[in-house]
């Protein structure tokens, strides 16, 4: 678990407030320069900073500036272009940043801020004392690291769903008998819990923790790898070696330093492969950088006892327990390195997973669970789609009786552990953690005299000898009872569908995902009709309408596949069963209504085309390859207009307007799509219709 700073340092920083600022300024001159009245601007790919006050604003700012970077309370980082900032400003957005990189530097979110700055850093955005925006050179991450600054790169994409809306998600709404779950949790052993925390924080963990028995779990040491053998070893012997595999991932930055890392993924696999699968994590790393004194990671130890060889300890005792269950979607369980120094290994296997388009239902992080004696509590961290899971494990407590005070504390912009990786990407994610944060005196648990304030925390004293084993062993309950009640079991099956279901995929497809979160199996297959309506949801028009797939296990979903090709903001209606035909044991959840905003993904695609500026909006030219540049020019070679496409695969959009900003005539138009290094890729002819 990674804190924002402690009390003296908030303290610094308001002192420090106007010094920030002023450096702010001299580090970021386009803070004081409109883009306008320097021509120096007008040449690359920007970072911009943009304040927001609604959910409204932000779809606004997000359907202009596609490439979202990162979000939080009141602002929001964007990558853009020129032409993406002029039409921002067109929109009544008013960057606060604007910043443009040099070759081969990065963003990093930072919570440990000093000044002055380390190593050629660039101070962009500071948060009061709470976080800061960071622009570093290559060479000047490894010397910010030496200061033990916790530097999170900012993402290349960061996703709204968890700030805008909560989505409903697929999870089997029966439940196994309750003596099934009794029995599991009363597996769990304390005894295995303490001996995993010993092995973890202690050379020898037969002997107490004096100074030199303790371990270093530091994440660019070599002996974290004994750590992480250790770790594989348990799950193997629990999963079974085939279910267990390492990821080696590495910080870009530090690559000639051959600081390899290590993720241990152990799998519980599911009987119906197709179903997605969920993540119970913790991070096996540690650091002591709050000790008294200096500290040095290259010759010091860090136990991390509490932080987090808890959590480790109780991912793998879940894991041992769990192993004899059968359900239908599948459980990873996953020890996560470089956590402590900037979330990398969250951060790489987030990053595949959604490269490979992974179903995962969602994450369960345990990030210090061990410290607090005076009540056994955890708090649960969400963002609002992710919601449903901390339900979910408030009532396997309240319904198994497990006794844990469980408060939940909302808040998106959490980024202090492993579960923001997840939210960046999109996926539903929680953390549950003794205290969010564990230093913060203004937190409710310290208020309300639930916890105390965690002094051993990132230091030598995170010891063995200072766990609250009972908490950990309850939140082990936690999760053994909330997963394991949803073992297969008969009943009837419950087709369902859900706001969110419908998707685009890369060959421009429609892909409908259809659940049965019954208990029973579904032996026949299913029809499913999708309509697309009116923006106000009227007007509804089938434009499929055939039998589905099947047969489906319980808590198993699939995909229906329907051709499409067609690109823009629609409101679709689907069901799935309309006729009723299939007995279900719910027949509520059959039928969901979804505004989906289309874009090409296989192809370069023009719509609409002919153009009808004003009634058709904006003519967009999706499917660009990034860092393409569009030219649009008469038939006679003259030009009107030019933008470059970003990162993203999100369309660039004209306004049948030249780049004085009058309106173009009716008429036929050439468009040239030009490659990164100026080949041609494209030419067509568009018709604008006034």
């Amino acid at each position: 678990m990674v804190t924002a700073p402690e009390g003296a340092i908030r303290r610094a920083a308001r002192r420090r407030h106007a010094v920030s600022y002023f450096l702010l300024l001299l580090n970021c001159p386009s803070l004081l320069c409109p883009s306008l009245l320097c021509p120096s601007l007008l040449q690359a790919d920007l970072l911009l900073g943009i304040p927001w006050s609604s959910n409204r604003q932000l779809r606004a700012i997000a359907a202009v500036a596609p490439q979202l970077r990162y979000a939080a309370p009141g602002l929001v980082f964007a990558a853009a272009d020129d032409d993406g900032l002029r039409r921002l400003r067109a929109q009544g957005f008013h960057p606060f940043l604007i910043d443009r990189p040099a070759p081969g530097d990065a963003y990093y979110l930072t919570e440990h801020l000093e000044l002055p700055l380390r190593a050629g850093a660039v101070l962009l955005h500071a948060a009061g004392s709470e976080w800061a925006l960071l622009r570093l050179p290559r060479e000047g991450f490894a010397a910010a690291l030496e200061g033990h600054d916790f530097l999170w790169p900012l993402p290349e994409s960061y996703s709204l769903r968890g700030w805008l809306e909560a989505v409903p998600r697929h999870k089997p709404t029966a439940l196994a008998a309750a003596g099934t779950v009794a029995e599991l949790m009363a597996r769990v052993e304390v005894e295995n819990i303490e001996r995993h925390v010993r092995v973890l924080a202690l050379i020898d963990p037969d002997r107490e923790s004096t100074g030199d028995n303790l371990r270093t779990r530091y994440a660019l040491r070599s002996e974290t790898l004994e750590a992480a053998a250790y770790i594989r070893d348990r799950m193997a012997e629990y999963l079974g070696t085939a279910g267990v595999r390492t990821e080696e991932f590495s910080i870009p930055e530090l690559d000639h330093q051959g600081a390899a890392m290590h993720n241990v993924v152990g799998t519980l696999p599911g009987s119906d492969p197709e179903a997605g699968y969920y993540v119970v994590c913790a991070h096996y790393d540690a650091i002591a950088s709050r000790t008294s004194g200096s500290w040095d990671w290259r010759s010091d130890p860090a136990p991390g006892a509490d932080d987090n060889a808890s959590g480790v300890a109780l991912l793998l005792e879940s894991a041992r327990v769990l192993a004899g269950r059968s359900f239908p979607w599948s459980v990873r369980f996953i020890a996560f390195s470089g956590e402590e120094i900037g979330l990398w290994g969250s951060r790489a296997h987030a990053l595949q997973a959604a490269a490979r388009e992974d179903r995962l239902i969602g994450v369960l992080n345990f990030d210090m669970i061990a410290y607090n004696h005076l009540r056994q509590r955890l708090e649960l961290v969400t963002n609002p789609a992710s919601r449903w899971m901390v339900q979910w494990l408030v009532e396997a407590n309240e319904r198994y009786g497990i006794g844990l005070k469980l408060d939940v504390l909302e808040d998106s912009a959490a980024r202090l552990s492993d579960h923001a990786p997840f939210w960046a990407r999109g996926y539903d994610a929680i953390l549950a953690i003794e205290n969010y944060l564990p230093t913060d005196p203004d937190t409710p648990g310290v208020r309300n005299g639930d916890y105390r304030i965690n002094t051993q925390y990132h230091t030598l004293a995170d010891v063995p000898d200072s766990i609250n084993y009972e908490l950990v062993r309850r939140a082990t309950q936690l999760v053994v009872a909330g997963l394991g009640q949803y073992g297969v079991e008969e009943g009837e099956p419950n087709l369902a569908v859900f706001s969110g279901d419908l998707r685009a995929d890369s060959r421009d497809n429609l892909r409908l995902r259809i659940a049965n979160i019954g208990l029973g199996r579904l032996e026949d297959s299913y029809r499913v009709r999708i309509s697309r309506c009116a923006d106000d949801s009227s007007d509804c028009r089938a434009i499929y309408d055939a039998e589905g797939g099947g047969p489906l296990e319980a808590g198993a979903v699939e995909d229906v596949v329907i051709p499409w090709n067609r690109f823009g903001e629609m409101v679709f209606l689907y069901e799935v069963d309309p006729e009723d035909a299939i007995a279900e044991s719910n027949e509520a959840d059959n039928r969901a209504l979804q505004r989906l905003h289309l874009v090409p993904q296989s192809a370069i695609k023009v719509y609409p085309n002919p153009y009808r500026p004003g009634g058709d909006g904006s003519l967009s030219f999706g499917g660009l390859p990034p860092g393409s540049r569009l030219r649009i020019m008469t038939l006679g070679g003259e030009m009107v207009w030019s933008a470059g496409a970003g990162r993203s695969r999100e369309p660039l959009r004209w306004h049948g307007q030249n780049e004085s900003g009058f309106s173009v005539g009716s008429g036929v138009y050439v468009y040239l799509i030009a490659g990164p290094g100026g080949e041609k890729v494209k030419v067509g002819k568009i018709v604008v219709m006034r």
